[in-house]
């Protein structure tokens, strides 16, 4: 094919659709009209000699030669946006936004050194956070979101990985005076507490909702929640406990009136590492390599709280 009578801005419609799967959506995405985006379409399948996207009632559906094509384009558009950015990135000067996905207990546990860094390197740099979701992985290969980090294995192609945060053992959280905070954790003793349960869309915390069914055993359940990050606080005020990470259990009991203990092994819940995740379109992208390595480097700096870090 003569590249020399291909119209760029033809792929550049090409991905929109691929990520809207609607032509007026899609127009919206990149400024374009809904009749400019349909006679682009057009331009398209005759490029291609495929109709790339069938109507149905669920949107625009791509074919399965739209679909061969879409990661190879995607790439494409962001390697000509890398070629084109600025040959040098300064974070002391610059000025524009990441977007990360995250989950309200690593918000709590990684954020604040994140920004304490950014204040001094680069003060203009904004960050956008959002919730994990079963979607995560679709939204950054969508482009709706830059990196994210999750409590997942390494994810396959098209994406890149790093570990910030390791895993840490389970504990038992409860408020400081507790009768659980004192003796034996036999069965017995753990079965007739009182519980906050965690259970989160989309994210490995919600595996410590589970623990005692795992098990095949019985609890009481006197609350449940959506953002682990919230539990401390009622757990400090009442005599309900909950399975937490030993990393947040350690960092609340800092500051809080709460106090923890290790859970026996049949009862430990084992959560994959927290990952930041990135698609590998971005691998040479300068700002975001900047920010990744940001990431990178706060976390190897963070302390690691394992079993060996706190003793009871």
């Amino acid at each position: 094919m003569n590249l020399a009578g291909i119209d760029l801005n033809l792929l550049v419609v090409f991905d929109a659709l691929m990520v809207e799967r609607n032509t007026t959506r899609a127009g919206e995405r990149i400024g374009m009209s809904q009749p400019a985006v349909s006679k682009a379409l057009n331009r398209l399948r005759y490029m291609c000699h495929d109709e790339l996207f069938v109507r149905s009632p669920d949107g625009m559906q791509p074919t399965p030669r739209a679909l061969e094509l879409a990661t190879p384009v995607q790439q494409a558009l962001q390697e000509i946006s890398n070629a084109l950015e600025p040959g040098e990135f300064n974070p002391a000067t610059a000025q524009r936004s990441f977007r990360l996905v995250t989950s309200d207990l690593i918000t709590r546990l990684f954020m604040p050194a994140v920004m304490a860094r950014l204040d001094v390197e680069a003060p203009d740099v904004e960050v956008h956070l959002s919730s994990v979701t079963m979607d995560t992985l679709e939204r950054l290969e969508k482009s709706e979101a830059d990196l994210a980090i999750i409590s997942a294995p390494p994810p396959g192609p098209p994406f890149e990985s790093a570990v910030v945060i390791e895993t840490s053992e389970s504990v038992l959280m409860m408020r400081e005076g507790h009768e659980l905070s004192e003796g034996e954790l036999n069965l017995e003793r753990l079965q007739s507490a009182r519980y906050i349960s965690i259970s989160v869309a989309g994210s490995a915390q919600g595996t410590y909702a589970d623990v005692f069914a795992t098990n095949q055993l019985n609890r009481k359940v006197s609350l449940t929640i959506d953002q682990i990050i919230a539990g401390p606080a009622i757990a400090a005020a009442s005599e309900l406990v909950m399975i937490v990470p030993r990393r947040l259990a350690a960092y609340q009991a800092s500051f809080q009136n709460v106090t923890y203990r290790s859970l026996p092994d049949w009862l430990q819940v084992q959560a994959p590492d927290a990952r930041l995740v990135w698609h590998k379109r971005l691998n040479n992208n300068r700002p975001h390599v900047w920010f990744r390595d940001l990431l990178l480097d706060v976390a190897k700096d963070r302390p690691q709280y394992s079993r060996r870090a706190y003793s009871e």
